[in-house]
Parts: C-alpha cells; sequence; structure tokens
C-alpha cells in the first residue's frame, strides 16, 4: 500500500538537479522523486516497478522441464486455474490490509516430450500476502494474440499462517515462441488498484546455442553444398533436418526476402541423405540455398555460396542502340551511387558533374548518351567504388571517324549507322592536356546520314605537331571529345580508334593474290590432263580432235567460274 507525505526532500534522499522534492513512503522505504505537479506526484508503484523486476540474463543452457504448473512457498498450499481480466480495480480502504509484489524474475524453460521441445515462459513472484487477498492473477499477451490469464489462490485457512510474511508463487505454463515480445501483467486478486505490475520481455531467437539443436520450431537443418563452376551447378545435402516430416529446397534470391529463381524440390522424409543439384546462371552474390521443413509458418535456412562476389553485381550493364540510354538494372538489392565518368588512365576516372542517380529505384538509366570507349559508370557503396567500362572491349558499332590526307587535301570523314550531329575543328596544344582553339578554324557543324558520310575539310595548318583535330556529337546528353594529334600530311588516313582497317586491307589484298595464285595453278593442270586425254583419245580413233578441244574449253570455262564465285566471297 502507497502512503502519500508531500513533504520537502532534505539530505541524503535529496536528487541531484531536481527543483522540487517530495518525498514518497512506501511501506517505511523513502524514496525521493522530482514531482512534475505539486497535486499528483509520481506513484511509488511505477517509480519502484522497474527496480523490482528481474528479468534473467540468458544463459547458455536453458533449463529442461517435462511437465510445467503452478508452485509455491514450501507449507503453502496453492491451485491455479484459467481467469478472465475483465474486473474493476478496487480502492483499498485499510492501509495494513494491502499486498506488495515485492520481487519479479521472468526467464524461459524448454518442456521437452521425447525428443520435440517447446518455450514456456517461467514467472516468479516474491510477494507480501495480507488478510484480505487470496491470490494473484498473471496474464501474458503479444502482437496480434489474444490475451492468456491464470490465477493462483491460496485456501483462506493456509493464508492465515502467512498474513504479512513474504511468499514465492511460480507459474511456467505460458507457451511462447522464440524471437516473440510478450507483455507480462501481474495483478492481485481481488484486483486492488495501485497494485498492477507490468514489463515487456523478449523470448531469445532461434539463433541461440541452448535451443536451435531442440526447439522444434528452430530445427532448420543444415545445409552443405559443393560448386560446379564449369557446369554452374550447386549440389546440396541436408544435415540435422527433422526426421519425421518432408524437406524443401531451392535456389533464391535474398533481399528483404528470398525470392524463388524456380520450382522448390522436395525431398521425402526416407530420402533426407540423398543430394539435390541446381543448375544457376550467374554467380550472384544473393544467390542463395534456402531450405525449411514442410510444415506451416516453419523457419527457413540460407547459405549463400557467392556471398563475396561483389563484381558480378556490375554486369547487368545495358546500352540500347536506338534510344541511346545506358542503364543497369542491379540483380541483387545493393544501396549504391550510379555516376559516369571518363577514363583517362588506367586506374584514373574524372567524375561527370550532375551525373549521378541512386540505385534504390531499382533501375539507374542515363539517356541519350555517345557509346566512347572511355565512358564509363562509376558504382559507389558503402564497402568502396568499382568503375565499369562497357564500351571498352570492342568497337562499339554506333560511328566512326577518319582522318584523311591526300595530294596536300586533309579531311575529316565521319560514318555513322544512324542520322548523328557534330561540332568538328582545329585546336593548338598549349600543354600535354589543354588544347586551346584556334582563331583561324572556326568548329563547323556536320551532319551524318547512315547511308552517306560527312566530310569537313581542313585546312592546311593540321600539318603542324601542335595542331589537333576535334570531334564531339552535340546531339546527345553526354558525349567525350575525341582528339586527333600530330598528323603527318601524307596519303595515309587515321581511323577514329586505330590503324586496324589499313591493316585489314593490306591481308584482304594479300589473301586476294594467293587466291589468285592458287587458281592460276590449278588451271594449268586442269588444261594439261584435259589436253593428254583428248591426244589419247584421237589415237584410238574414239573422239575426235575438235570434240576433246571443245570439252577442254568448257572444262576451263566452268573452272574459271568458280574462281570468280571464290574471289567474290572472299
Amino acid at each position: 500500500m502507497v502512503l502519500w507525505n508531500p513533504v520537502k526532500c532534505e539530505g541524503d534522499h535529496r536528487q541531484p538537479g531536481c527543483p522540487s522534492h517530495f518525498i514518497e513512503v512506501y511501506l517505511n522505504n523513502v524514496t525521493c522523486n522530482c514531482s512534475r505537479d505539486d497535486a499528483y506526484p509520481v506513484a511509488a508503484s511505477d517509480v519502484k516497478e522497474k527496480e523490482r523486476m528481474n528479468v534473467e540474463p540468458l544463459s547458455s543452457t536453458v533449463k529442461q522441464i517435462q511437465q510445467c504448473g503452478v508452485h509455491c512457498s514450501k507449507g503453502l498450499p496453492c491451485k491455479s486455474r484459467h481467469h478472465l481480466s475483465l474486473s474493476h480495480c478496487k480502492k483499498q480502504r485499510d492501509l495494513n490490509n494491502g499486498t506488495t509484489i515485492d520481487d519479479v524474475n521472468l526467464s524461459v524453460v524448454m518442456r521437452c516430450e521425447e525428443e520435440k521441445c517447446s518455450l514456456n515462459l517461467n514467472i516468479v513472484i516474491m510477494m507480501t500476502l495480507y488478510d484480505d487477498v487470496h491470490g494473484v492473477a498473471m496474464c501474458v499477451h503479444s502482437a496480434g494474440m489474444l490475451e492468456r490469464c491464470q490465477i493462483v489462490t491460496f485456501p483462506h485457512k493456509a493464508r492465515k499462517h502467512v498474513v504479512e510474511k513474504k511468499v514465492e508463487v511460480q507459474y511456467d505454463c505460458f507457451s511462447v515462441r522464440p524471437e516473440q515480445d510478450v507483455f507480462v501483467t501481474l495483478k492481485t486478486a481481488p484486483n486492488f488498484c495501485n497494485n498492477v505490475w507490468t514489463q515487456k520481455y523478449s523470448i531469445p531467437k532461434c539463433a541461440h546455442e541452448a535451443i536451435r539443436r531442440k526447439v522444434t520450431e528452430c530445427i532448420t537443418g543444415e545445409l552443405t553444398y559443393t560448386v560446379d563452376t564449369a557446369r554452374r551447378e550447386i549440389t546440396v545435402m541436408v544435415l540435422e533436418a527433422p526426421k519425421d516430416i518432408d524437406y524443401n529446397l531451392r535456389l533464391c534470391l535474398k533481399g528483404h526476402t528470398c525470392i524463388g529463381t524456380g520450382p522448390h524440390r522436395l525431398i521425402k522424409r526416407k530420402d533426407l541423405n540423398r543430394t539435390e543439384s541446381f543448375l544457376y546462371s550467374k554467380a550472384l552474390p544473393c544467390l542463395c540455398i534456402e531450405g525449411w521443413p514442410a510444415s506451416t509458418n516453419a523457419r527457413r535456412t540460407q547459405v549463400c555460396p557467392f556471398k563475396n562476389n561483389i563484381l558480378e553485381l556490375w554486369s547487368g550493364v545495358t546500352y540500347d542502340q536506338y534510344t541511346q540510354a545506358l542503364s543497369w538494372k542491379p540483380m541483387c538489392p545493393v544501396k549504391a551511387v550510379v555516376s559516369l565518368c571518363h577514363a583517362v588512365g588506367p586506374k584514373v576516372c574524372l567524375d561527370f558533374g550532375n551525373m549521378s542517380l541512386s540505385s534504390e529505384s531499382n533501375n539507374v538509366i542515363f539517356s541519350t548518351l555517345d557509346p566512347h570507349p572511355r565512358l564509363c559508370m562509376k558504382f559507389t557503396t558503402e564497402a568502396g567504388f568499382w568503375i565499369e567500362c562497357p564500351f571498352s572491349s570492342e568497337h562499339f558499332p554506333v560511328w566512326d571517324l577518319k582522318v584523311v590526307s591526300k595530294a596536300q587535301q586533309h579531311s575529316v570523314e565521319i560514318t555513322s549507322w544512324f542520322p548523328v550531329r557534330f561540332s568538328v575543328g582545329l585546336c593548338k596544344l598549349s600543354s600535354s592536356t589543354t588544347c586551346e582553339p584556334t582563331e583561324e578554324s572556326p568548329f563547323l557543324i556536320a551532319s551524318v546520314d547512315k547511308t552517306k558520310p560527312a566530310v569537313v575539310n581542313l585546312s592546311t595548318s593540321v600539318c603542324n605537331s601542335s595542331i589537333c583535330v576535334q570531334v564531339r556529337r552535340i546531339d546527345v546528353v553526354l558525349a567525350i571529345l575525341e582528339q586527333r594529334c600530330n598528323l603527318q600530311c601524307s596519303d595515309q588516313q587515321f581511323d577514329r580508334w586505330s590503324d586496324s582497317e589499313t591493316l585489314q586491307k593490306y591481308a584482304l589484298l594479300l589473301v586476294v593474290c594467293v587466291i589468285a595464285m592458287v587458281m592460276a595453278a590449278l588451271v594449268g593442270t586442269l588444261t594439261l590432263k584435259a589436253c593428254g586425254w583428248g591426244q589419247r583419245k584421237q589415237k584410238q580413233g574414239k573422239i575426235p580432235t575438235h570434240r576433246a578441244a571443245a570439252e577442254t574449253e568448257t572444262l576451263i570455262h566452268t573452272v574459271s567460274e568458280d574462281m570468280d564465285t571464290g574471289l567474290h566471297v572472299a
């Protein structure tokens, strides 16, 4: 019972930092608290609530029981029954007739039957019993579940021997589930006001070693696997699975949930020792093996064989040459900032301003870009950054640039697969990295159709070693400047990317010459054979000379046609 005595706090009872203090006398225990309102000081039962509550720290072992029930202090009989917590509280009229819940201890126990175990909440109450109190009510509820209540009562004759003495009440039959948050409420019977105790308690998770292998709903099995990278195949075996139930296996992409990549495999309980094989297309870090017992609301376990394979995340970059959009769709949930940059060296990529997007939208798109070998995407995460250059591995077939010098006439020739617009001009090198536009040769605009290349004539000053040709697309949002310097003024041409086309032409000419020589040798051999055959036949008088000549001419004509056909194909 609580007695309010609003007198000034002094001495050892005074709380530091409180502008106004009041003494709270709680069964002769003096405490001092700040008062929000002088007329309504804080109730001692609320203040002492946390101090009287004792949540047992979770140890490496959990007590096992075979039967649950109610237990009271030695010599004090008690019994429990179901209770509906609907009555209103009563006011206590006599200070000497009350009860005090002095201490509460909450913990979990495992109730096991054979090899199956479940969790129960264990409540231990230490209380002072008074004559007009005949028991204590305990209620437990959690989110999404109805409140469950039990009342423990003491016989009237037995209460007379323990009036105003401390008694212990233990009850351990409230079933709970791992990772569940429960709210425990204790009340006197009958329900006296200001004698209500409430506390939240978190049930340990299945990851706890003491319950992971024993509590039925925590047993998910252990997955072991081997990976055949050549065949892109994962072989899985299940260990320590529940023995009396079937088991499910599948591959999934792990994010907030694990989304299956195909149908799951059902392993019958009699075949739990066999292996299952799954094919995969990409070794993504979020590709996991998921297993779970074939029961309602069964917990699942996942192992991810490629969890460290971060580079595979950046492989989903695509370019649409018709919309000229560069996009990246993450195949795994990842928080990344994606930006465009210009590669100027093996490990240096300069960012473009205002060209960053977040992967939270699940699809990153940069519109109307010029596909250039040095145009790259930079992916930045909490772990670091990675650079992917999608156009560096090959000559992307969009447009091409040639610098041609013929008979003292210099020009730029641009070809394209679709209509594009360029700016073309000359600049003068002022340093190793800076090229300033020349005043005598302003930049020109050139339009290119896929059926007709654009040719821009250049002045003779291009022969100077400090003069460069600059070409840039102007019909896109972002384009990298293409620059050609130190041009030689002779009858030759310079490709946009390399001299590979010139080499290809020389190689083609060499192949044609070799084919012609082979064909000439073949024709000579066939002609000699045809003539010799005709002479032998003429001597025998079977085939006239003019017929042999005609057949030889026909044969030569046929071989000649074959040569022409082969040359055309080559």
